[in-house]
């Protein structure tokens, strides 16, 4: 069970523990209540990131994890979304980084951070595809590289349970996200090249980020696993090559 109190995770910002889950946002119902405030929070943000750092390159790294992002009741649309993110520190998100920020990049300073995250974006501002992807963000939520979901029967903010993998090939240099509805086998939707040693420092904080902007609506992390094995420099591979 997922627990800001265990000391293995930091909890900044909106997060709230409940039973076994996390709420990256607030909610607008007092705990063991069905009670909704007529007052929604709005542009809130929340983290949750693994209290040690982990490596990030040369690695190879698997995670797997279960999120829900549901609308609230009697609201016709919500926002903005969740991602997972490889943060050069252990640092609450930026200021002003509400909305369509998504709680990785500073609304005033831009996006000159050396971090990775993958988004599950769940609002259609003016520069996305959709309201209903998944994409890539390094330096700015412009996401040049992102896959629509609404062809494929997965809604983000179904209210389901959705089963996420992101796994890094630190030999190939290739990220891929799978996504499915729990229960369901995993599809790929991404598989972009990336070079880690050029993104990220070799050493990174792994977790989580929500947002809400004007709108609001629920974001759940129900479970997580994270893994990353590292690997010899390339040089050492080359020699082991040669060497054999």
């Amino acid at each position: 069970q997922l627990s800001c109190s265990s000391g293995s995770l930091i909890c900044t910002g909106a997060v709230t523990p409940y039973n076994g889950y996390l709420s990256l946002t607030s909610e607008p119902f007092q705990s063991n209540s069905s009670y909704y405030s007529a007052t929604l929070p709005l542009n809130e943000v929340g983290r949750v990131l693994y209290k040690q750092p982990v490596i990030a390159w040369p690695a190879m790294i698997s995670t797997t994890f279960t999120i829900r992002i549901s609308r609230y009741p009697n609201t016709t649309d919500s926002a903005d979304g969740m991602t997972f993110v490889f943060a050069p520190d252990s640092n609450p998100s930026p200021p002003n980084s509400y909305g369509s920020s998504l709680g990785i990049f500073s609304r005033s300073q831009g996006g000159n951070v050396s971090q990775l995250a993958v988004e599950l974006d769940t609002y259609k501002n003016g520069f996305d595809m959709d309201g209903n992807h998944i994409g890539i963000d390094t330096t700015s939520v412009l996401s040049s590289f992102a896959a629509s979901l609404n062809s494929t029967g997965i809604d983000l903010k179904s209210g389901r349970p959705i089963k996420v993998q992101i796994d890094y090939d630190g030999w190939t240099k290739m990220l891929y996200v799978s996504v499915a509805y729990h229960g369901y086998p995993l599809q790929r939707f991404i598989e972009k090249p990336i070079i880690m040693s050029e993104t990220v420092p070799s050493s990174v904080y792994v977790g989580f980020t929500a947002a809400t902007g004007a709108i609001s609506e629920s974001h759940h992390l129900l479970d997580w696993t994270f893994t990353t094995f590292p690997l010899p420099s390339y040089s050492l591979k080359k020699q082991n090559l040669v060497k054999h």
